[in-house]
This record gives structure tokens, C-alpha cells and sequence, in this order.
């Protein structure tokens, strides 16, 4: 959804003579409505004709709102594929009406025919597809021999969801649904003339809701068809015993695409051997920018055949999903090594995140306070008190209520560092566990992993513990394998950003076009679907809900301009909110909003109380917000992102010729002369190629080339300076090689059931028919 400063960000243009596209075809008064109306229908579309569908109290009016738009103009226009235009309308019941403005060879017209009924669906959705909206087939009316007479294909946003009962509910618990229905009038009817033609009897092309953005348009359903190319490469993949996943993306390869705006830095030893490397794009760089409050990374082993350490930086986008910054390659897993490359890191991104989590590393302790200096570095929860039991042992670490104590103030984001310290000296004490070394030290160090120590600073309580990290490296593991080149790991690391990359548009597209089922009447739930993402949407409701239901008020206290609140959650303890009645800036003592970005249900409760519609600004936090990264241009320095943009090169055109061959031959596919025809204009070009003698550095030529093919696996390389680094040598980090086991590990490792004894020798490791006695 677009309002009208984006619109105009993005090129487009509101109001009279602002631009040329309000002309006599879009005119709103009614003479030239811009549609083809049936003069003898009583459903014209015009603006004003008393027959159409322009009810002042039409419902349709609250799915608009609800769909996030907030764009007040009469007039509004939109941008989109191949210059497409959408011109918002106002009905004189303050009803808003998208109008899609394209060419008039893509646009249905009423009294326009057809040869078939499916000729004119495919025209009816190739239009859709082009503006920018899903269909769907409604109903279909056939004659007594089965001839279908009639035809409606309507919107897909056509109708509301239909409410459950409460008869039919059940004590299981249900999924969550959303929905895209806002009621949505346009349609099409094809009807069957008596010459069996097929004709465009009514066409409403007014829509109650905004067309999707250019980058949500790949996922509508219209544009996601296979054609035939693709589906011949499928059928070849079937017969080579490669299942649908795999040959997705080997067809993503061929005809995919990749970004040429590239950031890398790397270093060699003393032998001119690869020892370090660090690389970032443009878009990681823009994801930085919009969600780079908290970074998490971690370590993992096993990545590629010379055993590099591979370090990638995760943090969480608008829809709590994580996202890569960028990743590293070390040798070595010293001060030094990760001294350079959070420096590299942080000279990409030009500034340094709020909060940094990693493990109990000690390099890593010495290199984030020396590189980045104001940030707040975060020890991972998780990994501490997995070592918890190994430390108080075997009796102390199966006692339920001691755990239990233990984890009660370690995970409580309530206390504060004054109440957190007294319950740890109350279970140090009450265990015998003061003289132990290591809770003492953890205790030195709890400004690195307590959770009140982190209140005090924006966003930092987002991120506790490494999990995402490790759950990237697990992820990236499914791209890549430890046998694989550097360059084949790259190649494989940049397939993965891209299918993290098409989830998160996926979920971009899917805030444009559906929203949540609200469970309160209030404004400032209908608020919160408007502007957070869906994913957040959830837990802003759930704080939303416990203000309705499960907050009361314990004590008041209203003094010059200020109201202090004193509110009870069920059985928890009071937390207080401070309310300033001049501009609504409130606080609240259990710091929600500063852990998370957030509020709390606590603040919900004072501003449902006071009577807010909307949540105030200054408590949106951009990057929770579906227009975090809708934008289809970002300037990232002197860089521009286009994410609406195709890159042109080579390889661009490369795929895309591919492409092209695979759907002539898909098309020509079981026909001897076209594929005939096809054959002898490709030998034609060849032939014309020789005789040039030159070759476009796309390809391998007759004559062969290995700067081709590398050119067409890696890039276009440029010739114009020598680089020498060679291989880098097997490296030796705390992931491979000799290491000290812990206790447990050890136990472990007697506990296995020894080998086989050959009863030739009487010795293990071999049997009867490989010993070596029996030569």
C-alpha cells in the first residue's frame, strides 16, 4: 500500500495538472468515468450514477482502512509495471475507488470478443497480473448440453471472511488466519453469443483497495504460471531422478539473476595465502541500515575443504525473521583475526550496532570492546546455563528446584539489577555454591549476560542468546557442504541469501495484501494491523487483549499535567506507568518498549483509558512497521539501491537467453518443422558467429575459452591488474584437531560399546576374516 508521500517519492502524481494523468478519461465526474459502462445496464460504473455500487455506507469503506492506507487526496496514482496507473477516486460517500490506468491493448473492454472462453479468462488475468491484482473465477452458468454460457471472474479480494461460530469452535487450538477480502466490486461477465463468439458484457475495473507495490507483484498467482519452457525442464529433471526442489533452483540459476553492487575486503599472511576475507552487497548494507540494532554471530566449522572458520552477522527484520549482514572467513580464530574483520564489518556498514551478542569467546570479549567502542556487548544466555550443570554436578544438577530458582531470576526480564543481585547472593547461599569459581565469575561478569543490566538500552533486550546465529549456520549448511572450493562456497552462500531474500519479500507481499482478524473493538488494535507487520501484529495484540481483559488499576494519582498509574497484570506485581497529558509521552516501570520497541500492555491500558485511537508516533519504531523496507529505492551512501530494478549484464542477458530457448523449444516440442525452424535459425547465428571470429564473453565459442566459462560461473573478471593469492593452508581452530573435553564428554566417550574382537588374535579393531594372521 502506497500513501501519497511515497507515491510521490516514487514518481508518482496527485491532483489536477500535476503530471498529465488526470485528463478527461479519469475525471471523476462522472461524464468520463474512465470505464465502459452499459448505458442499459443499472450497474454503471460512473461516479455519479445513482445505480452503481457508491453507497455512502458501504462496508467496503473499513477493509480499505484496514489495508493501511492513509492517503486522504481525491486523487492518487501509483506507478507500476510498464507504467501502469492506479488513480484513487472519492465517491461522494467518502468511499475510495482504485482505478488501474494502462494501455488500452491490455485492458478488457465491454462489447470486446473472444474465440474462447479460456481466451478471454487469460486476457482477463494477464490484465490483472499487469496492474497489479489477483482473480479468481466466481461462478460459470452452462446450458442443458454443457456449454458454458456465462462466465464471472471477479477480484480476489471480492467478499469478506466468513465469521466462525461459536457453536462450531472447538477446545483445540486454531491456527491463525489472515484474510485479503475487503469487498472488492471489480469483475468481469463473459457471456456467449448465439455465433459462439465470446463476448465482455459488464466490466468493473474500480477497485476498493490499492494495487500491490512492483515488488509484490512477482507473487501474485497470476504471475507465478509456469510456462512451457519451465515446465519442459521439469519434465527433464522427473526423468533424471531430480525432485522438484532441486530443479527449482537449477532453473533459478540458469534464468535467475544476481546483484553486481559488491563489498569485499581480504588479507594474506606472509606466503601470499588467502588468511582472511569479509564481504557484504549493497542490499546487505541496506538491510543493516534499516534493522542493524542488534547483531548476533557465531562461529561455525566445516564449511568448505580448507576448514575456514565462517562467521556470518544475523539480525531480525520487520517480521522477527533473521536476516544475513554479512559474513567472514577466518584462519584463525584470534584477537587479531576478529579485530580485523569487525573492523571491515564495521567500515561497510559505516556505524555500530546498539547491541552485539556472541558467545563467552575471549578473543571476541577483546575485539568488540576495542572495535566497537559504544556498543553494548551481550554474553549468549543459552550457552551459560548449559554449563550449568556440569559445574554444581551430578546431584545439584538434578534437583528441579534448584534449577527452577536458578532460572527464575536469569530469565526474568522483570527484576532489576538491585533485585537480581539479592536473589543470587539468597541461592548462592542457600546451595553452598559462594566458593565456587565459576559463579563467581559469572557473577563478575553479569553486566555481559544479566538481563537488567540491558534495560537501560534501546532495542538490546531483542536478542538473548545466539540461536538465530546458529540457526543461520544450520541453514547455510543446507546450500553448502565441507568439500566445496571457496568459490563454490561463495557461489552457494549467495543462492542462500537469496532464498532468505524471496521469503522476506514473500512477506512483504503478503503485509500488502492481507491483514489479521481483530479481537477487540478498539481503534488502537485496528491501528496497530494498520501499521506493524503481521508477524509483530500478533504480539502487539496479545499485549493488547491482556489490556482489556487482565489489567485493573491499583492506584491513581493525577498532579499538574502528569497521572501516575499504578497497574496490576492478574497475579503479577504492580508495575507503574507515568502519563504526560500534553503530548501522551508515557513510561512504564516493567521497560517493554525499551527492551523491544514494543509497548507494553500496561501503557495500552492508560492510553485505552484516556481514550487514544492511535498509537502516538514517537512509541512506532520504524523497523517493526510494514513500510520498513517497501521502499522500492534506498540510498546507501553513494550507493543506490533499486529493488524494483533488473541488473543489466552479461549474465543477465545470459539467462534470460536461456530462458527464451527453453520456451521456443517447450513450444516447438513435438512438431518437426517448428522445431526445424528453430534448429536452422540457431545454426544460421552460429555460423554467422564464426565468420565474425569474436565472441561476446557470454559464452564458450567454438575454439573453447576458460575465461568464459569462469566469466559466466563468477562474473565478468576484469583484466586490467594481476591479484596473487593463493589457496589458504588447512586451518586449526578450536572446531578441529585436539581440544580438552569437559567431564561429561569424557564419560560419554567410555560409555561407547568397544569394537569387535577377532577371535583369531584375540584383538580389537578387525575380525577373523581381515586379520592380519591369516595373510
Amino acid at each position: 500500500m502506497w500513501c501519497a508521500a511515497d507515491v510521490l517519492q516514487s514518481g508518482g502524481v496527485c491532483g489536477e495538472g500535476s503530471g498529465g494523468v488526470c485528463d478527461n478519461s479519469t475525471d471523476v465526474c462522472g461524464k468520463g468515468s474512465g470505464g465502459v459502462c452499459d448505458e442499459g445496464n443499472p450497474t454503471d460504473v460512473g461516479i455519479e450514477c445513482n445505480g452503481d455500487g457508491c453507497d455512502d455506507g458501504n462496508v467496503t469503506g473499513v477493509g480499505v482502512a484496514g489495508s493501511g492506507v492513509g492517503c486522504d487526496e481525491d486523487y492518487l496514482a501509483d506507478v507500476g509495471v510498464q507504467g501502469s496507473v492506479c488513480v484513487l477516486e472519492t465517491s461522494p460517500g467518502l468511499t475510495k475507488y482504485w482505478r488501474p490506468v494502462c494501455a488500452d491493448s491490455v485492458k478488457p473492454i465491454v462489447g470486446q470478443q473472444f474465440v474462447s472462453l479460456d481466451g478471454a479468462v487469460v486476457f482477463y488475468k494477464q490484465y490483472a497480473g499487469t496492474v497489479g491484482f489477483d482473480c479468481r473465477q466466481q461462478s460459470i452458468r452452462k446450458d442443458r448440453d454443457g456449454v458454458a454460457v456465462e462466465k464471472h471472474v471477479v477480484c480476489n479480494r471480492q467478499g469478506f471472511k466468513q465469521r466462525v461460530s461459536r457453536v462450531a469452535k472447538t477446545t483445540l487450538a486454531r491456527r491463525r488466519r489472515v484474510t485479503n477480502r475487503v469487498g472488492c466490486k471489480a469483475k468481469v461477465v463473459i457471456k456467449r453469443k448465439s455465433n459462439g463468439l465470446y463476448v465482455v458484457h459488464y466490466f468493473e475495473e474500480r477497485h476498493t483497495h490499492s494495487m500491490c507495490s512492483i515488488i509484490a507483484r512477482q507473487f501474485l498467482k497470476v504471475n507465478r504460471s509456469l510456462d512451457a519452457g519451465h515446465q519442459m525442464f521439469i519434465a527433464s529433471c522427473v526423468r533424471a531422478n531430480i525432485g522438484s526442489v532441486r530443479s527449482y533452483r537449477l532453473f533459478k540459476e540458469i534464468v535467475g539473476e544476481y546483484s553486481s553492487a559488491f563489498d569485499f575486503e581480504y588479507d594474506v599472511d606472509e606466503g601470499d595465502q588467502l588468511s582472511r576475507v569479509f564481504w557484504a552487497d549493497a542490499v546487505s548494507r541496506k538491510n543493516f541500515a534499516l534493522f542493524g540494532d542488534v547483531v548476533s554471530f557465531d562461529a561455525t566449522y566445516r564449511t568448505n575443504r580448507y576448514k575456514l572458520v565462517f562467521v556470518p552477522f544475523t539480525g531480525i527484520d520487520n517480521h522477527k525473521r533473521s536476516i544475513t549482514f554479512g559474513a567472514g572467513l577466518l584462519t584463525r580464530e584470534d584477537v587479531d583475526s576478529y579485530v580485523w574483520l569487525l573492523e571491515k564489518f564495521k567500515k561497510t556498514m559505516c556505524h555500530d550496532p546498539i547491541c552485539v551478542v556472541t558467545d563467552q569467546d575471549p578473543a571476541l570479549k577483546v575485539a568488540v570492546a576495542r572495535v566497537f567502542g559504544t556498543s553494548k556487548h551481550r554474553f549468549c544466555m543459552w550457552h551459560i546455563m548449559c554449563k550449568v550443570g556440569e559445574k554444581v554436578g551430578p546431584i545439584l544438577s538434578k534437583d528441579e528446584v534448584f534449577r527452577r530458582k536458578l532460572n527464575g531470576i536469569v530469565w526474568n526480564k522483570s527484576l532489576d539489577s538491585k533485585s537480581f543481585e539479592e536473589a543470587w547472593s539468597c541461592i548462592m547461599e542457600e546451595y553452598g555454591l559462594g566458593d565456587n569459581g565459576w559463579f563467581r565469575y559469572l557473577f563478575e561478569s553479569r553486566t555481559y549476560w544479566a538481563s537488567p543490566y540491558f534495560h537501560d538500552e534501546f532495542m538490546s533486550g531483542l536478542v538473548r542468546t545466539t540461536s538465530r546465529s546458529e540457526s543461520q549456520n544450520s541453514f547455510f549448511g543446507t546450500f553448502s557442504n565441507g568439500h566445496s572450493s571457496l568459490v563454490e562456497f561463495l557461489v552457494h552462500f549467495g543462492s542462500a541469501v537469496g532464498a532468505q531474500r524471496h521469503a522476506q519479500a514473500k512477506l512483504n507481499a503478503d503485509c500488502e495484501s492481507c491483514f489479521p482478524v481483530l479481537k477487540t473493538p478498539l481503534a488502537l488494535e485496528k491501528h496497530a494491523m494498520d501499521v506493524y507487520t503481521i508477524s509483530v501484529f500478533y504480539d502487539v495484540q496479545v499485549e493488547i487483549c491482556a489490556a482489556c481483559y487482565s489489567c485493573q488499576v491499583v492506584s491513581l494519582c493525577d498532579c499538574d499535567g502528569h497521572v501516575s498509574y499504578g497497574i496490576k497484570d492478574g497475579a503479577q506485581r504492580a508495575w507503574y506507568v507515568e502519563l504526560v497529558l500534553s503530548d501522551y509521552t508515557a513510561t512504564c516501570s516493567c521497560k517493554m518498549f525499551e527492551r523491544t520497541g514494543l509497548l507494553c500492555r500496561h501503557i495500552f491500558f492508560v492510553f485505552k483509558d484516556r481514550g487514544l485511537e492511535s498509537i502516538p508516533s514517537r512509541y512506532v519504531v520504524s523497523r517493526w512497521t510494514k513500510g520498513a523496507c517497501l521502499k522500492p529505492i534506498f540510498h546507501i551512501d553513494d550507493t543506490i539501491v533499486d529493488q524494483s530494478s533488473k541488473v543489466e549484464n552479461v549474465r543477465i542477458f545470459t539467462n534470460l537467453l536461456w530462458s527464451d530457448i527453453y520456451v521456443c523449444v517447450g513450444l516447438a516440442d513435438g512438431n518437426i518443422e517448428r522445431l526445424s525452424q528453430l534448429r536452422r535459425v540457431i545454426c544460421e547465428q552460429r555460423q554467422l558467429f564464426l565468420q565474425e571470429g569474436s565472441e561476446d564473453g557470454s559464452g564458450v565459442v567454438a575454439g573453447g575459452s576458460k575465461q568464459s566459462v569462469i566469466n559466466s560461473f563468477c562474473g565478468d573478471v576484469s583484466q586490467g591488474s594481476t591479484v596473487e593469492v593463493r589457496d589458504p593452508i588447512q586451518a586449526k581452530n578450536k572446531g578441529s584437531g585436539k581440544r580438552l573435553k569437559s567431564t561429561r564428554e569424557k564419560a560419554a566417550s567410555k560409555c561407547v560399546k568397544q569394537s569387535r574382537k577377532c577371535h583369531t588374535c584375540d584383538e580389537y579393531g578387525h575380525n577373523s576374516r581381515t586379520c592380519p594372521l591369516n595373510g
